[in-house]
């Protein structure tokens, strides 16, 4: 690489510039919606190779056998309307494949769909290509999961009454 590094020693911008291509994002993408599939190869296909799972995201065995089966970087979770159980999967996957990228999206940002970091399902093209770009690099679920359980478990259960909400 030429002219990679300036006079002080550190390398320039255009040297990181020069540097290979991104690695291709092997993602899976599980929900039962079609149009969202659709909407998901058009959004993500250019990162790399998708898989899909027209299932519900509910079963933690079946998502966590599928994402090692497809050697996803990326999980792509449709949490519309079973918000509990996708806690339950994004909690198995963080333990029996520690280094996928958890991607949750929700058809209505409920409180729990808010607990589960979910992005609004029909949102913003750039928004889910940019959380699936950093779920690669970061690669694990484990610092949302215990957030994410506590913040469920209340949601699920309502105010308590007599307490003041901590949002």
């Amino acid at each position: 690489m030429q002219n990679a590094r300036m006079d002080g020693g550190s390398l320039s911008p255009k040297s990181m510039a020069d540097g290979l291509p991104a690695a291709p994002i092997r993602a899976l993408v599980v929900g039962v919606d079609d149009a969202y599939r659709r909407r998901a190869q058009a959004v993500l296909g250019e990162l790399g190779d998708i898989a899909f799972a027209l299932s519900e995201p509910t079963d933690a065995a079946d998502v966590t056998y599928l994402a090692g089966a497809e050697r996803a970087d990326v999980v792509v979770l449709d949490a519309t309307g079973c918000e509990a159980a996708v806690a339950a999967v994004v909690s198995a996957l963080a333990d029996a494949v520690p280094r996928v990228g958890v991607v949750v999206v929700c058809e209505h940002l409920t409180p729990a769909a808010q607990a589960l970091l979910a992005l609004p399902k029909w949102g913003w093209r750039s928004e889910l290509r940019g959380a699936v770009q950093r779920a690669a690099i970061d690669g694990s679920p484990s610092a949302l999961r215990p957030r994410l359980m506590a913040d469920l478990r209340r949601d699920l259960r309502g105010p308590v009454p007599g307490r003041a909400s901590r949002r």
